[in-house]
C-alpha cells in the first residue's frame, strides 16, 4: 500500500513540475493576455527586440515599455504555439501566432537558461503572411 501511494505521489509531483516548468507556454499565454509585466519578468538584462523591422538591443526596462506600447496598439485576442524547440537544456525557442485587434502577428522568442533561470533574450514580431 505504501508503494502504491508513493508511486502516485511521484507521478503527480513529476507531472506538476514539468507543467510548471513550461516557460514557452507561460510566455505564449502572457502574450495572449497582453500582460507585458509578466513577460518582462523573464527578460535578461538586455533584450534583442525586433518589432515590424525596427530592430535594436534594449535594456530590460526599455524593452518592457516598447513591447507594452505595441501590445496596447494591437490588443491581443489569442495566441497559439506553432513551433517550439526545447530539447536543449540551455536554450529554448518558440514561434507563436498572435491574433490581435489589428491582425495576426508571428512572434518568435528565444530563451537562455542561466543558473537554472529562464531569460528571454530575443523577441521578434512580424506581420503574419497568412
Amino acid at each position: 500500500m505504501k508503494n502504491y501511494i508513493l508511486t502516485i505521489v511521484l507521478i503527480l509531483t513529476t507531472g506538476l513540475s514539468s507543467f510548471a516548468g513550461d516557460v514557452i507556454a507561460e510566455i505564449s499565454s502572457q502574450f495572449s493576455q497582453g500582460n507585458t509585466k509578466e513577460i518582462a519578468k523573464y527578460f535578461s538584462s538586455t533584450v534583442n527586440l525586433s518589432i515590424l523591422n525596427d530592430n535594436n538591443i534594449y535594456s530590460k526596462v526599455q524593452a518592457e515599455i516598447i513591447l507594452g506600447t505595441f501590445l496596447k496598439m494591437n490588443q491581443p485576442r489569442s495566441s497559439k504555439i506553432i513551433h517550439r524547440l526545447d530539447s536543449n537544456t540551455n536554450y529554448q525557442h518558440a514561434v507563436i501566432e498572435l491574433n490581435t485587434s489589428e491582425g495576426d502577428f508571428r512572434v518568435s522568442y528565444s530563451i537562455r537558461i542561466n543558473n537554472n533561470q529562464a531569460q528571454l533574450v530575443e523577441i521578434r514580431i512580424e506581420k503574419s503572411t497568412n
